[in-house]
């Protein structure tokens, strides 16, 4: 147990006291195999370095781990985590270290091979993984959580699968869609999935086997034409602008959107969507009637024709955050989120975050202006990085004098100068004192 509470390399010293302490070594319960551990230096300065110093680097990586994985007789492991930059020519020493770590009924799995030496002018082929490595009933019956970073996976061919999978993440895997969908079939305790720059999938099949799956990421440079989603029981997703379609069964429970619409210059978004506010329009509340909460990224340069004006597209939405970069060069009609709260009228919390390079100041003849339209359960606005811009001052007075249920408005603003335009122009329309200027 003392032992357990140290850290790896300290753990490892212990193991000449004598032959009691050596026992307590060859059961610690936490394997982590990289840089640090293994070579007494930064991941950053292996990456750095030429491509000879790297070498030298991995051979004598590789000859330490062959060592600890000598001593260590995988008696109670409850992570084991490996770490390094290797690739496909590395293949027979890590298929080595993979057999051994699924012998030691470990709950958690680490493999990031990623690490690349800024010199280097060709990359290494990937590692390919064979999941049959890890086809031993210990590691079915153990292992909890599965972290694979940049490598490829092999047909699965019989593979048995996780039964206690909890947690599965890829990232920068190359892996066939009918293989990964073989394999999320065969984890059926799966309750979090996340893929990080993987794919390009054409279709990809989240079915009705991940009957406990909660938590979808289809993270940055995952591409997906057409995603169909049919776990009962997936209450939120997190995805980028490369998911091109949602298709979810009608019985859908997805309460929880976010997504990075992180969008280069002239990209259509979505299938046929042409910015961020069409994509919300036109997308979401067909594909995801019972969304609760919508958090989106947005960095456009486009803008397409006005949003028609409609109040019951969002029926169930209650927490609408927006995030967004601006630029006086960039086009993007702010005022056209007027008509998004418009279309959620049971909206109780909107928060705005601005990051803006240099937008036009106010000129207080041109402030725009709305016809009344109540939001009667909005309590609570919030705009961050707040400017003293005219879109931007006449949606602020907007929901000041619409939200009827306002308990509190934050304005944080960047500079003097905009505090001092909030206020002057804001106060003014604030008569129940739920403004609060920062």
């Amino acid at each position: 147990m003392v032992v357990s509470f140290l850290p790896m390399k300290d753990a490892a010293r212990t193991s000449v006291v004598s032959s009691k302490w050596r026992q307590g070594w060859a059961s610690y319960p936490w394997l982590t195999l990289n840089s640090e551990t293994m070579l007494g230096t930064e991941k950053g300065n292996v990456a750095c370095a030429s491509e000879v110093e790297q070498n030298k680097y991995k051979m004598k990586f590789i000859e330490n781990v062959h060592a600890v994985m000598r001593q260590h007789q995988g008696f109670g492991v409850d992570e084991f985590l490996l770490e390094f930059g290797l690739g496909d020519k590395d293949a027979h020493h890590i298929d080595n270290w993979v057999a051994l770590a699924a012998s030691m009924r470990m709950k958690r799995l680490v493999i990031d091979l990623s690490g690349l030496s800024l010199e280097s002018k060709i990359y290494p082929e990937k590692y390919a993984l064979s999941l049959q490595l890890l086809d031993d009933i210990s590691t079915i019956k153990h292992l909890h959580i599965l972290q694979l970073s940049n490598l490829s996976l092999k047909p699965l061919d019989d593979f048995r699968g996780f039964v206690k999978l909890t947690m599965l993440e890829l990232q920068l895997v190359d892996v066939e869609e009918g293989d990964l969908e073989s394999l999320l079939c065969k984890c059926p305790a799966l309750e979090r999935l996340a893929l990080n720059a993987c794919g390009p999938f054409m279709s990809l099949r989240i079915g009705h086997e991940l009957s406990r799956l909660e938590h979808l990421c289809l993270g940055d440079g995952t591409l997906v034409e057409k995603l169909q989603i049919e776990a009962m029981n997936l209450r939120t997703i997190s995805h980028s602008y490369n998911v091109r379609e949602i298709i979810v069964r009608k019985d859908s429970q997805i309460s929880e959107v976010t997504a990075d619409m992180n969008i280069p210059p002239r990209t259509q978004v979505g299938n046929g969507y042409k910015d961020t506010l069409q994509y919300m329009f036109t997308g979401l509340p067909s594909a995801l009637p019972c969304i609760q909460k919508v958090s989106l990224n947005i960095w456009e340069d486009i803008q397409t024709m006005e949003v028609p004006k409609c109040v019951s597209r969002f029926m169930n939405l209650r927490h609408l955050t927006l995030s967004m970069y601006l630029s006086v060069h960039w086009k993007f009609d702010i005022l056209r989120l007027v008509h998004l709260l418009q279309a959620a009228p049971f909206l109780e919390y909107f928060e705005l975050t601005i990051d803006e390079l240099l937008l036009p100041l106010y000129d207080e003849d041109l402030i725009p202006s709305f016809p009344r339209w109540p939001h009667n359960h909005l309590k609570t606005a919030s705009f961050q990085g707040f400017v003293g811009n005219n879109d931007l001052i006449a949606l602020a007075i907007y929901i000041l004098k619409n939200a009827e249920s306002l308990e509190l408005m934050t304005v944080q603003t960047t500079h003097e100068c905009h505090l001092m335009v909030a206020e002057e122009l804001l106060r003014g329309e604030d008569p129940r004192s739920v403004l609060n200027i920062l």
